[in-house]
């Protein structure tokens, strides 16, 4: 492991979060491993949060996304913080209703560090006021390790394995046009695609250690209850998704 500290950004996505963005900065803030910036972009809410993010040392940047459905706006703005995020070695990544248990940044860091390679690492998680850990909606198979590139991918296809709230990336891996993470196409969740894109690099860590309290609230545009994940995974077949060129190209690369 490199005995230089990696610099840390976090970004948060937010719309109208002001029920919820207090405890989201104040677990951020009390990390044990504290980020260097904060960022977030801001899907145009009217309520207090941005305020209450200028306060708490925020950068704020407006969406600029012209996605006119939820996944892809999300995506977009994920992406656009990535890319203002850019300069630092490591961007955490946050929805704007989780709570961050205090060793995640540490974790999710020194997971990097030991895995040079990787530019993405999805780790787990419990949904908040349960037993419920997010890796039993994000399973990893027992034999991933032993798993072929390619075996990986067709999985990857098949089962949604990270969560972009419980995820942390090199930017400027992620950001490199070699990797395709950047070409998100429209209808597609930011962690579904640059997991697949990650996996087909082979420089994905699927982590098992919960860093995140995840919250289930019945206005979620996406996650656990609103059918896009859990027990109703999309699973996309490879004649579907081969139609893309960009998830032919992801294909590719997954049989090197």
């Amino acid at each position: 492991m490199s005995l230089v500290r990696p610099t840390v950004a976090a970004l948060l996505v937010t719309h109208q979060s002001e029920r919820w963005i207090r405890d989201v900065i104040a677990s951020i803030q009390g990390q044990t491993l504290a980020p260097d910036a904060l960022f977030c972009v801001d899907d145009h809410s009217t309520d207090s949060t941005v305020g209450l993010l200028n306060e708490s040392g925020f950068e704020i940047f407006q969406s600029t996304s012209s996605g006119t459905d939820a996944t892809t706006r999300i995506a977009q703005n994920f992406l656009q913080g990535v890319r203002a995020a850019r300069r630092y070695d490591v961007v955490v990544l946050g929805d704007h209703d989780d709570y961050w248990l205090p060793d995640r940044v540490e974790h999710q860091v020194r997971v990097l560090q030991d895995q040079p390679d990787a530019w993405m690492v999805a780790s787990d998680g419990r949904v908040m006021g349960s037993n419920e850990m997010l890796r039993e909606t994000f399973p990893i198979p027992d034999d991933w390790e032993d798993m072929s590139r390619l075996a990986r991918f067709r999985y990857a296809m098949r089962h949604s394995i990270a969560t972009g709230g419980a995820s942390a990336t090199r930017p400027s891996m992620l950001l490199d046009p070699s990797t395709r993470a950047t070409a998100v196409p429209s209808g597609w969740l930011h962690d579904r695609w640059w997991s697949l894109a990650a996996v087909a690099d082979d420089a994905i860590v699927l982590d098992r250690y919960p860093v995140i309290e995840y919250r289930v609230q019945s206005e979620q545009q996406v996650g656990l209850d609103t059918g896009r994940q859990g027990t109703k995974i999309p699973r996309i077949g490879i004649s579907d998704v081969t139609r893309t060129r960009d998830v032919a190209r992801l294909l590719r690369r997954s049989r090197r």
